[in-house]
């Protein structure tokens, strides 16, 4: 059989996402792997099943697919097995006809647990933080009607107390709680000095730039600002995301040699 491999994200109205996805494909290419194609799940293009018709044009008949995601979720467990493949749902392989030709696809893990998240999160800290300030510490989700998210953002959020960065509190964008805008007026009255929000994202977007920033109470598209609360003004900073780390391509080759690829 021949291998082909695709990074599959979740797609995004707003070109971040797809310009992370493209500069890990580069990165992996970099590393010797000529086989590597992108695709999304939703929005963005090529979507997940045109990558593989076009990885099929190209000869392959083996397909993995590694879920560029934080953690796993409706998108991972429904989408790219059903909507892409007409797998069941939480299907990880299978067989599949693409263009006439019978294909097997096997769809990898997101990253998870993967400690390497941790170090990323605690360099952003140590950017940020302002020596001698309370500086109090937020990990920021996405949320999901499933587990598997809000599972991710408190490991995290516990991997860096353990560390010494002292209570570390976490907040959802949507579905799950608590909510981010609940937990920033907490934070200040905790005694916050300034509040350092670390979106465990994988790319800006409309969560990112808008969404969020107004759940923090600091303007679209910044990278912080000023909170006024009972008469206190407390700075917050907002670090970017996580996707565009260089690592995390070499969590990518790990998976692929475990898979034997390489």
């Amino acid at each position: 059989m021949k291998t082909g491999i695709m990074i599959g994200g979740h797609g995004s109205t707003m070109s971040f996402n797809k310009g992370v996805l493209d500069m890990q494909a580069d990165r992996l290419r970099a590393k010797g792997y000529d086989n590597v194609y992108v695709g999304f799940n939703e929005t963005s293009f090529p979507s997940i099943r045109e990558a593989a018709e076009e990885m099929v044009a190209d000869g392959y008949d083996d397909i993995v697919i590694l879920p560029f995601f934080v953690a796993s979720g409706l998108h991972i467990v429904r989408d790219f097995p059903v909507k892409h493949f007409a797998f069941p749902r939480d299907t990880t392989e299978g067989t599949v006809e693409i263009q006439g030709k019978q294909v097997r696809v096997r769809i990898e893990q997101p990253f998870g647990d993967e400690p390497l998240l941790a170090d990323i999160l605690a360099e952003r800290i140590e950017e940020l933080r302002t020596p001698g300030k309370d500086s109090r510490v937020i990990v920021m989700g996405h949320g999901s009607r499933l587990p598997y998210n809000k599972d991710v953002v408190i490991l995290n959020a516990k991997r860096l107390e353990e560390r010494g960065y002292g209570k570390v509190y976490i907040g959802f964008n949507e579905f799950d709680e608590p909510k981010i805008e609940d937990v920033i007026p907490q934070m200040m009255d905790d005694g916050a000095e300034e509040v350092i929000a670390l979106p465990l994202f994988i790319s800006l977007g409309k969560h990112l730039t808008m969404d969020v920033p107004a759940k923090l109470g600091i303007e679209d598209f910044s990278d912080g600002g000023i909170v006024h609360r009972d008469g206190r003004d407390v700075e917050v900073k907002y670090a970017i995301p996580i996707g565009a780390d260089p690592r995390l391509c070499d969590v990518l080759v790990e998976k692929l040699r475990r898979l034997g690829l390489r």
